[in-house]
């Protein structure tokens, strides 16, 4: 957590390293009390690492709880403890260290992700690494430092996928719990400036957007059929040591680059909902079994012949357009715009270009009212498996603009 005080009003921002948020009214309470920050002033965010448990299933935005008297329940006591317990600790924290700060925004650049949209050679479209198509490679950061120069607390903001350790075993077979190569980049950055320092990562519009290097490949047939295979246990811990390392290093580059600062920071924040057009399966659809067909995931005929590829065709559901919350926190002269949604990596451009500051990042994942992926208008064709969630998609970018652009009139932007 990092906390900001201008001597007349709070503000804060928090990453949880989670796939998604814990409840968010209930957090921002927490967060609220423990550090005297108005709640309207607070930006959480999951990094949507996926190398931690799931503790409830969501679908459509919508939470089920799990089984009463179940061993699930059980284990989602004591998961919310540690998290509601966590988030007191590091707001209390944070609170403690304050000291006398100036800031300073910068931009630059790192190479570890890649759009994962891919035309293959039959015609369909699948998740894999496109070197070809957009891929937003900004890094953007705030940076505090104290009256000697000395880095108190950073921000980071990226756009790609915590995956590396995802359904994949560690050397010795086992299936672990960490914090993605997000965490190594945090400590990594941590360990280098010393002095109790910081870091803070956040998704950015990582929707179509993974690490250029994953824990498995596909092989090609040549009747342009692919397949997923696994890597040797350990790979992708070692992939995840190695991408964050190199993303802390393209993110120390940034920090350092940062020269100019300014003594005070005005805070004003702003909220709204945009209802997005929605779509639905049809009547009967077997959404599961869609899902493995649109990876090559369904296993093979008894004589090795292929799944009839025949996925389903979405209708449009104009009658339950989906509400989505978005948030605005000015922090002096940098402006971050945060949703809850996976949007494309164009649309964050998209946004950028829109709005009216100039040092403007975009944060994902910043509320538990998850309703899925959001393709912009140029990606809306690709059949991938992020098509076929409640938001249609490359219908959104013009109402997500908007509703920005309102939120930005709000705070007299």
């Amino acid at each position: 957590a990092v906390v900001i005080d201008n001597g007349e009003t709070r503000a804060a921002v928090v990453t949880y390293d989670l796939c998604i948020l814990p409840p968010p009214d209930v957090v921002r309470e927490l967060i609220a009390e423990m550090g005297s920050i108005p709640p309207e002033n607070i930006l959480m965010c999951a990094t949507h690492n996926h190398d931690v448990p799931y503790t409830t299933r969501r679908n459509h935005g919508q939470v089920t709880p799990p089984e009463k008297g179940s061993e699930l329940e059980k284990k989602t006591e004591i998961f919310t403890k540690v998290v509601y317990n966590g988030t007191a600790e590091a707001i209390k924290n944070a609170v403690a260290a304050m000291r006398p700060a100036r800031y300073g925004f910068g931009r630059g650049e790192s190479y570890i992700n890649v759009n994962r949209d891919r035309l293959f050679a039959d015609g369909y479209w699948m998740q894999d690494a496109n070197f070809a198509a957009y891929s937003d490679k900004t890094l953007s950061a705030i940076k505090f430092i104290d009256e000697e120069g000395l880095i108190i607390a950073c921000v980071l903001n990226y756009a790609a996928h915590g995956i590396l350790g995802f359904l994949s075993n560690d050397f010795d077979g086992k299936l672990k719990v960490s914090s993605d190569f997000i965490g190594v980049t945090c400590e990594f950055v941590e360990r280098r400036f010393g002095n109790g320092a910081i870091c803070l990562w956040t998704p950015a519009a990582e929707g179509n957007q993974n690490p250029r290097f994953t824990g498995s490949v596909f092989t090609y047939e040549d009747d342009g059929y692919t397949v997923r295979r696994t890597l040797p246990d350990g790979t992708g811990y070692v992939l995840m040591e190695s991408l964050g390392g190199e993303h802390a290093i393209d993110a120390i580059d940034v920090l350092n680059s940062i020269d100019k600062y300014q003594d005070y920071m005005e805070i004003t924040s702003a909220e709204t909902t945009v209802d997005l057009p929605s779509q639905k399966a049809p009547e009967g659809a077997d959404m599961q079994y869609n899902r493995l067909l649109v990876d090559n995931l369904v296993p093979l005929g008894p004589n090795g012949e292929r799944p009839e590829k025949k996925l389903v065709v979405m209708e449009d559901d104009p009658e339950h357009p989906y509400p989505m919350p978005m948030q605005l926190l000015n922090l002096g002269d940098i402006s971050i715009v945060g949703v809850p949604n996976e949007i494309y990596s164009e649309m964050c451009r998209y946004m950028k270009k829109a709005s009216p500051v100039e040092n403007t990042f975009v944060v994902t994942h910043t509320d538990s009212r998850y309703i899925g992926y959001i393709a912009d208008k140029a990606s809306g064709h690709h059949n991938v498996f992020q098509s076929f969630g409640p938001v249609k998609p490359g219908a959104c970018d013009d109402i997500i603009i908007k509703g920005m652009l309102e939120m930005f009139k709000m705070t007299g932007k």
